[in-house]
């Protein structure tokens, strides 16, 4: 009954923060987006002011009353010096770079000064919402980037959840946060999982053939020379020995393109993808052109960084990508 009231909770709560602070890669911080509230710390210190009016009350203690005036005056001026500070940032996420399921993904956030006058001071600590592992950043350093690590425990392209920033400056006796949705999603390629390459042809299913074609790569055969070719071609140890003239024919292995295709075979799809994921890198690494096919989504071979990571992206989408890639 309690986890599903918590649960209810949580949706209204994410709905409501669905409308006062909309998704968006940069963010200023303003009084839509900023909660503030005191501290422990701050609680404890109003516990303490209000030990010293009574006790200044009671006893007619003018001295008493004085400090508990000029500690409530500190108290109510951190609270709006808090706030200022914190509206002065600006919050931007750099895009992720996409990564392999069961890794970890990196948010690089970005602080900035939206005030040209004045820059925010203090220390400003970063976690995903509703966890607990916290990052600190200080403003006043060299350093404006905070890279939060998110673990990716399958593939797919998920969006991420939204970020909590706090801060507690100058005194600690107020807490300024937020909850920031900074509108990312990572893409997770499958797990590469090492298996035998398989290149299909258009025409039928099987291993690529190789042809021999004439170039310069390797030496391949002796043959008469004819008149006309070059001359760095012939053999000139062989007319040395008294031997006709004969020149030198080099080859070079040239590869059928094939596709790497997807074939159901009644077994997990995941390892299926995870066996073309591997085939993927493996092919790209040796430079070899290839294509891919996955259901309805085609992707003429070719070769690259590029294409690499395109027909890994098929991999992450499918099979909620239906259309060509």
């Amino acid at each position: 009954m309690l986890t599903r009231a918590k649960s209810f909770w949580n949706f209204r709560v994410d709905q409501w923060l669905n409308k006062r602070i909309p998704p968006a890669a940069k963010q200023d911080l303003t009084h839509r987006t900023i909660f503030i509230f005191p501290a422990w710390f701050g609680l404890g210190y109003l516990v303490t002011c209000a030990g010293l009016f009574i006790l200044g009350a009671n006893y007619q203690n003018n001295l008493m009353l004085l400090l508990f005036d000029l500690l409530l005056g500190i108290f109510l001026l951190n609270l709006f010096v808090s706030y200022l500070n914190f509206s002065r940032l600006q919050i931007k996420a750099q895009p992720l770079h996409p990564v392999f399921a069961k890794g970890h993904a990196s948010l690089t956030i970005q602080f900035l000064s939206n005030n040209k006058a004045r820059s925010p001071h203090g220390v400003v600590n970063a976690c995903w919402r509703r966890e607990k592992n916290i990052l600190s950043i200080d403003l006043d350093s060299d350093n404006t980037q905070l890279c939060l690590p998110y673990f990716t425990p399958r593939r797919g392209v998920y969006p991420l959840p939204r970020i909590t920033l706090y801060s507690e400056y100058p005194f600690g006796l107020y807490r300024c946060w937020t909850h920031l949705n900074l509108n990312q999603h990572v893409i997770v390629y499958p797990t590469p999982l090492a298996c035998q390459v398989q290149l299909h042809v258009e025409s039928g299913i099987g291993e690529p053939s190789a042809t021999q074609q004439e170039g310069h790569d390797d030496f391949y055969a002796l043959r008469p020379y004819h008149q006309g070719e070059p001359l760095h071609r012939v053999a000139w140890k062989n007319v040395a020995k008294g031997g006709d003239w004969v020149s030198k024919s080099f080859s070079h292995q040239q590869t059928e393109t094939g596709y790497l295709q997807l074939i159901p075979t009644g077994t997990d799809i995941e390892l299926e993808l995870s066996r073309l994921c591997y085939q993927i890198l493996k092919l790209s690494e040796k430079n070899v052109p290839f294509g891919l096919i996955l259901a309805d989504t085609r992707i003429e071979p070719s070769q690259g960084e590029q294409h690499k990571h395109r027909c890994l992206t098929a991999l992450a989408y499918y099979p909620k990508k239906g259309n060509n890639v």
